[in-house]
């Protein structure tokens, strides 16, 4: 398949693990913040699932990156840049979907503090990969 199948696939799947992983570090952060345990346990299902949803959908998204970079995990430039910032990123995403779907929708406010915390790196991670990989397309 050519580059500009695979520039439109990564193009499309992306978005899908950086809004879910979005989302869900809004909803858990509500359902840790709220005092209402109804209103806690709701965004703590919402977030339970978008971070699920988010690490299954971070696979198409890698695995269109790695088509169009011709199977490079690091390269020169701004996709070395890029890829320095997406690696820790998928399996940070990864791992906290794996957790989030062992530990459940119940979790102590501590694991989820810390869960949270790292959430929010994952988030700084995809943004900052976001930022190299539209350098690259933008050709800047």
């Amino acid at each position: 398949m050519n580059s500009l199948f695979w520039s439109r696939m990564h193009g499309g799947a992306t978005h899908f693990p950086i809004a879910l992983i979005f989302a869900a570090t809004l909803f858990d952060a509500l359902g840790f913040l709220l005092r209402n345990a109804r209103a806690r346990r709701e965004f703590s299902a919402i977030g339970y699932w978008l971070a699920i949803l988010g690490a299954v959908s971070s696979l198409g998204a890698v695995f269109s990156g790695l088509a169009l970079s011709k199977w490079q995990i690091g390269g020169t430039g701004q996709l070395l840049h890029h890829h320095l910032f997406v690696w820790p990123a998928f399996a940070l995403l990864i791992a906290l979907g794996t957790w989030r779907a062992l530990a459940g929708t119940e979790v102590s406010r501590r694991a989820l503090s810390l869960y949270l915390g790292c959430m929010v790196m994952g988030c700084a991670l995809i943004a900052a990969a976001g930022f190299f990989g539209g350098e690259m397309l933008l050709g800047h």
